[in-house]
């Protein structure tokens, strides 16, 4: 910078240099002002030198520890990614185990219908059988019980006929018509004329309604028609006998051929109620009508409250 020089200023104290003294005053400001503003503007660019300096080390300070972030983030995608094909394989193995356990169980399902099915079949069989046994069981016990009930009917029917042979016809009186026309109806009965003996004995019935014989031709009617097996027609002369004569020496055997005639027109529970009051009456038809009542409650049980077993006819 140049030094100010005073030695050309004026000097003196004329009046020109009164008049020019401001402007002499303020002549020396061009030269002052940049040798003041040059020391301002050089601090000043200094301090943004500083500045600027101090805002790249900021910025190198912050790229490094960037740098430093960039490489942890780096290393810690890795880790993840690492760990997530851990994850991944550790869940196809676990997806294979899964197929493997699926594809067992089907397995075990296929296998558990098939003996599901098998035992299924294994107890339709059984049942099958069961019931052709039950079947066949209660065939033969039909067969025993009808092939019992057939001989007890002939044992009945010979029972009868030995009766009849054994009886005192030859003593039998002749002396009126009456007489003759019952030992010619009784003849034809033992004869085994069964028909004939019903129809004879049904016109001695008629055309001597007060002969003491009226009652026995009446049972005898029954008994022959029961002897042929026309059941429903032995019916009807033996509850006539019983209806009348109740206390007949043949009530008792005339009740015993209605529960055998009942049994066989198939009315057996009717048929039960007549042999019990042979059995209660303690007849000689005790022991058979025991063993015809226990023939038809196998076929019939009585009900939960029992029957009365039979009315007294």
């Amino acid at each position: 910078m140049r030094a100010l020089d005073t030695t050309a200023l004026p000097r003196g104290r004329g009046t020109a240099p009164r008049r020019h003294g401001r402007c002499a005053r303020h002549a020396w400001l061009p030269v002052l002002l940049p040798a003041l503003l040059l020391p301002a503007l050089l601090t000043l660019g200094c301090a943004k030198t500083s500045e600027v300096e101090r805002v790249d080390e900021v910025n190198r300070v912050q790229d490094q520890r960037l740098r430093a972030l960039e490489t942890d983030v780096g290393r810690t995608l890795a880790e993840q990614r690492a760990l997530l094909e851990e994850l991944r394989t550790a869940v196809r193995a676990a997806q294979g185990r899964m197929d493997l356990v699926d594809e067992r169980t089907q397995r075990m399902d296929i296998e558990q219908k098939a003996i599901t099915e098998s035992l299924e079949r294994s107890l339709a069989d059984q049942r099958k059988l069961s019931r052709t046994v039950d079947e066949e069981l209660a065939k033969m016990t039909r067969a025993r019980l009808e092939s019992d009930n057939e001989l007890d009917k002939m044992r009945g029917q010979l029972a009868e006929l030995e009766k009849l042979l054994k009886s005192p016809i030859s003593r039998l009186p002749d002396k009126t018509a009456a007489d003759k026309d019952f030992r010619a109806a009784y003849f034809a009965l033992i004869n085994g004329e069964f028909d004939i003996a019903a129809d004879k004995f049904e016109q001695v019935r008629k055309a001597y309604p007060k002969d003491d014989r009226a009652t026995e031709a009446l049972f005898r009617r029954g008994q022959a028609f029961f002897l042929i097996r026309k059941y429903d027609y032995a019916l009807v002369p033996l509850f006539e006998l019983i209806d009348k004569a109740p206390k007949h020496e043949l009530a008792t055997p005339a009740r015993w051929y209605v529960a055998r005639s009942l049994e066989e027109t198939g009315d057996l529970k009717l048929a039960r109620d007549f042999y019990a009051t042979l059995i209660t009456d303690k007849t000689p038809y005790a022991a058979d009508a025991t063993r015809r009542v226990a023939f038809i409650n196998r076929l019939f049980p009585r009900s939960a409250q029992g029957d009365s077993g039979g009315k007294k006819q």
